[in-house]
């Protein structure tokens, strides 16, 4: 790893600089910054924690550096679901500023050989618990798949009285069959091209 630093923090003037210790994957949800813990294959938001000891580059366009980041052990439902007050506590910045970085591009989770590895085994393991079959689930795919089971998840916490809520709950469960359909149709284009 090649940074360069100072009194303010560590920073890599490319992605590359961070290679071999890390592999740098761009963060486009916070859920990136999360797993489900231990042995769990059920996707719902108590069975997620922070990757532990994960680091995270953010680029400074301006500057048109990497800053070498240490992620903090904030929960998920925190992360995703807590509505902040732009200047409210620590937290509420920090989320913020986070948020925002994820949305314009600027983050890149750096993951550690073992992280990688765990994440492919935890991605098997989701695969063989849902779809009764042996593969490996498509990252970007199960990410969208965490996206909407949270989504329904909290919707079914606050939606009951709502008008329509039997209607939305349909919605929900169409669409996650759907984006289980197509990682199965993943894994089958996949085994065809070998």
């Amino acid at each position: 790893m090649n940074l360069k630093s100072d009194d303010i923090g560590r920073w890599a003037e490319s992605l590359d600089d961070f290679k071999p210790e890390y592999t740098p994957v761009k963060v486009w949800s916070p859920i990136q910054m999360y797993r489900l813990m231990g042995r769990k294959s059920v996707i719902e938001l108590d069975n997620f924690e922070p990757i532990p000891d994960l680091h995270y580059a953010l680029l400074s366009p301006k500057e048109d550096k990497y800053y070498f980041k240490e992620f903090p052990d904030i929960p998920m439902w925190l992360m995703l679901f807590y509505k902040t007050d732009e200047d409210w506590d620590s937290y509420d910045v920090f989320l913020n500023d986070f948020r925002r970085r994820v949305a314009d591009g600027n983050i890149y989770l750096l993951l550690t050989p073992e992280q990688v590895k765990d994440t492919q085994s935890k991605l098997g393991s989701l695969y063989r618990a849902n779809l009764s079959d042996d593969g490996q689930l498509d990252y970007k795919t199960y990410i969208k798949i965490v996206a909407l089971t949270l989504q329904y998840e909290n919707y079914k916490d606050i939606g009951k009285s709502l008008t329509g809520y039997r209607s939305v709950c349909k919605d929900f469960d169409d669409k996650l069959a759907e984006l289980w359909k197509s990682a199965h149709s993943l894994k089958k284009n996949y085994d065809k091209g070998k």
